[in-house]
């Protein structure tokens, strides 16, 4: 199941997303269950072949979490105890996808994959690339150039495996009182730790990018407006979070304000 798990996106469609690949990751746990009653197995398919879709990574839980009811479905006495158990297992699953979703997306696409994308930035720079002087972009060394992206392919996997792997296994031996294992992680803590070390990358690499802009040149003092002008909304961002005011009123504020700034 956990080889299986890095193909639930090769079936991918419009109609009912991530449904075949589910039904091909859960496939080897369904035959070993059902391998005494095989005529049962047909059935049993068609509710893993309903709509699904979750965040690849984190659909791991989802996995454990689908074995370990699917055993209580099987073990059903009665007809009304095996309706019970296939409502509760759909309950499951539509609840921890929608939950697991929701923590991949902040935690892959919102968080590790732009602090990855900073950290092959910044392993460029050590090696020598400096991307604020473009000359120096036309023949970089490729051994240079493919380390970057190796450093950011392995940071970047490793957490992902760790979390497929652990997310199985979680899943199948926890019960819903912690979420199927989705409570033995402090996600909002890591995503939030995660941004904060972005935040020092990409502060980095402005402060790099300002010191190359105004070394050897005369300040220009329209940029130092600007900059000043953009810095002041980046520090004003903070404290309207802290006062819980949405920042759509500070996003359509900024902009206003840049428009006429611009006009002169």
């Amino acid at each position: 199941m956990f080889i299986r798990s890095f193909f639930l996106q090769a079936g991918w469609n419009y109609v009912k997303y991530q449904n075949i690949g589910f039904a091909f990751v859960m496939l080897p746990f369904l035959r070993r269950l059902y391998r005494q009653d095989k005529d049962a197995l047909p059935t049993v398919l068609q509710r893993y072949l309903e709509a699904f879709n979750t965040h690849p990574v984190m659909a791991s839980f989802c996995f454990g979490a689908m074995a370990r009811q699917e055993e209580t479905v099987a073990a059903a006495q009665s007809v009304t105890d095996y309706k019970e158990q296939v409502i509760e297992w759909l309950g499951t699953r539509r609840g921890l996808s929608i939950t697991a979703a929701s923590i991949g997306d902040r935690l892959f696409w919102g968080t590790l994959k732009p602090l990855t994308l900073l950290l092959a930035v910044f392993v460029w720079m050590l090696l020598g690339i400096n991307f604020f002087e473009t000359q120096q972009l036309d023949n970089p060394p490729l051994l240079h150039v493919f380390s970057a992206c190796g450093v950011a392919f392995v940071v970047y996997n490793t957490v992902a495996v760790f979390v497929r792997w652990q997310g199985l296994r979680l899943g199948y031996e926890c019960d819903e009182k912690s979420c199927f294992g989705l409570t033995r992680f402090d996600w909002n803590r890591t995503i939030y730790n995660a941004k904060r070390l972005g935040l020092v990358f990409a502060t980095g690499l402005i402060l790099f990018g300002v010191y190359r802009y105004f070394k050897g040149v005369q300040v220009d003092v329209d940029f130092m407006a600007r900059a000043m002008l953009v810095l002041f909304f980046v520090i004003i961002s903070f404290v309207t979070r802290r006062l819980r005011i949405p920042n759509v009123y500070l996003y359509l504020t900024a902009v206003v304000i840049f428009n006429v700034v611009c006009l002169f």
